[in-house]
């Protein structure tokens, strides 16, 4: 992954945890996918924070547990009692095929971009009948931004992916799965309220540089507020894609 992503979430380790709510609740959801069992190996993609790690950690047995992300800061508040740690890239991991009985990932695989090739090569890690649970944010996210963005000059988006092309992805030969799209609104009090909480989970990188200044600043917020608020408060919607299966 882009080292910038890296960075910004490295900066982000203290606040990351009171500000990812919509982050937790995906997490939540995602491990909700996972039959409840054994499992001697599982590996989790993109763990800091420990949001995932948690919720699955409280669900199965795991015999092995690797919690692997990129940013060492961000790793630092898991439990070292229930897994292991691996500072790694998920679009670069450096294990064999079939070396797990599960794979999980929450709020991680949208930052691998709109080419979603690595994720098939995730799932060759799965050994005969392992299982997998994911979920990463998709097109539609921020629609509300996109579109005052296209308005007034400030600001830009990462490019998420598109939800298709994940769905796409899996080897549908080699494995059964199953998928949801859901859409999570969160409202804040003001659009510097929203602009903060969004900064301080660092998912900030966007591939593009910022459209700067004052006015437009200050035009962004101001049409944002006039174009979308509701009874005081401005909303952020949220797409993401659920998706879980099995290695036949």
């Amino acid at each position: 992954m882009n080292k910038q992503v890296r960075k910004s979430f490295d900066r982000a380790v203290t606040t990351y945890q009171q500000e990812a709510l919509i982050q937790k609740e995906v997490a939540r959801e995602c491990s909700l996918q996972i039959p409840a069992g054994v499992y001697s190996r599982v590996l989790e993609i993109g763990a800091g924070g420990g949001l995932l790690t948690a919720e699955c950690l409280s669900r199965i047995n795991a015999g092995l547990y690797v919690a692997m992300d990129f940013s060492r800061p961000m790793l630092e508040p898991l439990s070292r009692k229930k897994s292991v740690f691996l500072l790694g890239d998920g679009q670069q991991q450096p294990f064999k095929e079939a070396s797990f009985d599960l794979l999980v990932s929450s709020s991680t695989m949208q930052w691998y971009g709109r080419d979603p090739e690595a994720f098939a090569q995730n799932l060759a890690l799965l050994n005969d009948k392992g299982r997998f649970s994911i979920s990463l944010f998709v097109a539609g996210t921020f629609s509300q931004m996109a579109h005052i963005s296209s308005l007034s000059g400030f600001g830009s988006l990462y490019p998420l992916p598109e939800a298709e092309q994940w769905l796409k992805s899996v080897p549908e030969r080699h494995f059964e799965f199953k998928s949801r799209l859901k859409e999570y609104t969160r409202y804040f009090p003001s659009v510097p309220e929203f602009l903060k909480s969004h900064k301080r989970t660092g998912a900030t990188y966007t591939a593009k540089k910022f459209g700067f200044g004052q006015k437009s600043y200050a035009r962004f917020c101001r049409m944002y507020r006039d174009i979308y608020a509701q009874k005081g408060m401005i909303p952020v919607s949220y797409r993401v894609l659920y998706l879980w299966g099995r290695k036949k």
